[in-house]
């Protein structure tokens, strides 16, 4: 009997439970107007789940991005009666910026992902459609952190740029940033500022390191954004330089301009490292050791060389002789 008196409570809590699990699912909305909120944290996944009939329009509303937040999305999408359906994605001013349409037959189950990094932040707008049918879907949401140095994100021109740090010669500056990819976001150039100290004879040096399957393209710029120096990726994963010679000395500002092309370099995280070096000092080449087999084989060679060099020369003579003998001989004919 006392069995049933607790498992009577645990069935009730089970249900409420379930209930409030229930009602926690925003309901999406008809119109961008209606859409149903669902408030997104860096890190964690929000879990959407509902059913989507003929020439239905679900809108959700997702908000909590912020610049240099990327959001993405894992939708799956199972059709009890087949048909067509559409996924778009809006910013807050409902620019559609992703649309996915696939038909699926009945009972197929389709799965896609969609990202996006927004430079400057903003809420979305997710809009799933469908033409015909009925489908059961699923949408995982997260927002993934990919701000650029110090945990912020550098902005697309020098007002927004973020200041680095001072390099000189006995200081170098590290860090590193990301960038979308065309197609999965705006976020397609940062800018960057650093200080120096430069003596005469000093130069500042500047490495860029892009991810594997990346191309970039990078400047120096002064103040007034006048560019004094530029380089790129030979080949998608290559690194380059960028080297500022010349006599400089005293305490100046650059600003540093990474862009991967409009995306069409390729989305992914980079590292920049800024150095001063000295152009007077130079590194020795390292010494070539030379094995035992490598000098026999030298001085056979020159054994050799000096055979031949004698040998053309005796020929040379040889025939010096004979041409002249010959030349004595006619001559003396026509002589006569």
């Amino acid at each position: 009997m006392w069995r049933k008196s607790v498992l009577l409570p645990l069935v009730i809590l089970f249900f409420v439970m379930s209930l409030l699990t229930a009602s926690s699912q925003p309901i999406p909305g008809g119109s961008f107007e209606s859409a149903g909120e669902v408030r997104l944290e860096v890190g964690k996944t929000a879990v959407l789940d509902n059913t989507l009939s003929q020439l239905e329009d679900h809108y959700y509303r997702l908000s909590g991005s912020s610049d240099g937040h990327e959001l993405f999305l894992n939708i799956s999408m199972h059709a009890i009666e087949g048909g067509m359906v559409m996924v778009s994605l809006f910013t807050e001013k409902k620019a559609k910026v992703l649309d996915e349409k696939f038909v699926l037959r009945g009972d197929e189950l389709r799965a896609i992902s969609l990202r996006w990094l927004t430079e400057k932040g903003g809420d979305f707008y997710l809009k799933l459609s469908a033409v015909g049918g009925s489908y059961e879907y699923n949408v995982s949401a997260t927002l993934l952190d990919k701000r650029d140095a110090g945990k912020k994100e550098a902005g697309s021109g020098i007002e927004g740029a973020i200041y680095v740090g001072l390099a000189s010669y006995d200081s170098k500056i590290s860090f590193s940033g990301y960038l979308a990819a065309s197609g999965a976001g705006d976020d397609f150039t940062d800018f960057y500022v650093f200080d120096t100290i430069l003596r005469k004879m000093e130069a500042i040096r500047v490495t860029v390191l892009p991810d594997a399957d990346m191309s970039l393209e990078a400047s120096l710029h002064l103040p007034d954004g006048f560019t004094v120096v530029r380089n790129s990726s030979a080949s998608p994963g290559k690194g380059f330089t960028l080297t500022l010679k010349g006599d400089i000395a005293g305490n100046k500002s650059f600003y540093l301009k990474v862009s991967n092309m409009d995306g069409h370099g390729g989305g992914g995280r980079y590292s920049v490292s800024i150095g001063v070096f000295n152009l007077t000092v130079t590194k020795p080449e390292p010494g070539v050791q030379i094995n035992l087999v490598d000098k026999e084989m030298a001085r056979q060679l020159i054994m050799i060389s000096v055979a031949v060099i004698a040998g053309m020369t005796v020929v040379a003579l040889f025939l010096r002789r004979r041409t002249a003998s010959a030349e004595g001989w006619y001559g003396g004919y026509y002589g006569y």
